[in-house]
This record gives structure tokens, sequence and C-alpha cells, in this order.
């Protein structure tokens, strides 16, 4: 296991001046997020550190679903911010995001490849509200981008008789890939490119290679279904706020 404390941190944070430093130069106009960054990030995962430890010697399942839920709200009210023009797009993001944690965190537990315990559901499903977040997020704002864009196009189609569904299939489609990409470049490229996050940690805590392979292949797959279902959802939800129910576009 490596030794950490704050001079390790300290050390680390110059890799962040490093990144706003390069910005700056390149005069990229990220320095200020980068700046806040630090700041913010740190003081989330040390407050997020403290509350796990409490919440763990708890092991209570009212408090593992009330910090789930708190990540599910915090998850969609970002996703909201992408898609303003979504009329209560934070709902539509938190729906399919919990209907993603259900389906596969419930599929986990009910054959038992994880304990209901604290310390094995609040990371898992950090990671899948995570990950389902950023689907959900480009997915809507996708979608949106897509239906408003080709207006003419499905109108066209809608007025040679086709259904808003037919219409609007191939940009549907299109979104729910641009949500899936990241996820399929990972299926593609891990092992080879990239050692994952639960792979790497466990690593690095001593853990055996290969028990840790095994770990992360079924955290692999288990994200792969959450962000699966997050973009199907997602994409459902948010084309039917762009349709009436007489098959008339509404995006201005």
């Amino acid at each position: 296991m490596i030794d950490t404390g704050l001079k390790e941190v300290g050390f680390a944070v110059l890799l962040m001046i490093l990144a706003i430093v390069l910005t700056r130069w390149q005069r990229i106009g990220v320095e200020k997020q980068l700046i806040v960054g630090i700041f913010r990030s740190f003081i989330q995962l040390i407050a997020i550190g403290y509350a796990l430890e409490f919440i763990f010697g708890l092991d209570n399942i009212f408090a593992i679903m009330g910090m789930l839920f708190i990540m599910v709200i915090v998850g969609a009210h970002t996703t909201s911010r992408w898609v303003p023009q979504i009329d209560r797009a934070w709902l539509l993001a938190s729906s399919a995001i919990i209907v993603a944690l259900i389906v596969t965190l419930g599929l986990m537990l009910a054959v038992q490849i994880i304990r209901p315990e604290s310390h094995y559901i609040i990371p898992l499903g950090g990671m899948i509200i995570g990950n389902s977040m950023n689907c959900a997020a480009l997915v809507m704002e996708r979608l949106y981008s897509e239906i408003k864009t080709n207006k003419l196009a499905i109108e066209t189609s809608l007025s040679l008789g086709k259904s808003w569904r037919q219409a609007s299939h191939p940009y549907y489609r299109a979104s729910i890939k641009a949500g899936m990409m990241s996820l399929l470049n990972f299926l593609k490229i891990v092992g080879i490119v990239q050692l994952p996050g639960a792979m790497t940690g466990m690593i690095l805590a001593g853990a055996s290679p290969l028990k840790a392979v095994l770990i992360q292949i079924i955290v692999g797959y288990m994200l792969a279904a959450a962000v699966t279902v997050t973009g199907i959802i997602s994409a459902q939800l948010t084309i039917r706020r762009l349709f009436t129910s007489a098959h008339q576009l509404s995006v201005d």
C-alpha cells in the first residue's frame, strides 16, 4: 500500500499547477476552472471521506439509501445543467439513473456477487451513478441538438405520414451511441491501453493482479449494463418531451 499524507497530496498538487501553467500558456481559458477544481475537489473528497467513515461505521440500510439518494439528486442536477432547454431535465435524468441503479446493483445483490454492506454498495453505486450521469447528459444534449438541427427533415417526414418515432429514430439512435461512446471505447482498450480504477486500486492495495482483473470484469460489465439502460431510458423520456401527442414537433 502506498503511504499517503498531506505531503504526498502537496506533491500531487504540483501536477495541477503544471496543468494550469500549460493551459495559461496556450490560452485555453480553463485556468479558473482548474483552480476552483483543486479546492473544490479537495474539500469534497475530504468531506466524503469523513462521511463514508461515519456511514461505514453505522452500516445501516437507511444511511446507505440516503447516501445513494443524495448521489442521484446531485448527478441529475448536474445533468440538467447541460440541457436547460428540456423541461424538467433533472427528473428525466434521475429516473433513468435510478432505474439503471436498481437493475444493475439489484441484480448483483440478488445473485450475491456483492453483500448488502455499505462498503460494497456505496462505492459501486457511486460508480454506476457517475457513469450513468455522464451518459444521460450526453444523450439528452445530443438528442435535443440533433432534433433541432434536423427540424425541417423531421417535419417533412411527419407531413408524409410517418409517426414521430419513425421520423426521429435516426437521431434517437445517434444520441444513444454518443452517450455510450466512452464505454464502448473503454471495452475495446481495457487491459491493453488502460488499467481501470478498480483494478489499479486493488493492485496498489496489494491484491493479486488476477483477482483484481476478475473484479474489474464484473465492475466493467456492471457499468456497461448501467450505461446502456440509462442511455435508452433518458433518450426515450427526452424524445417524448420533444413531440406532442398529435405527432407534432414541439422544438422551437
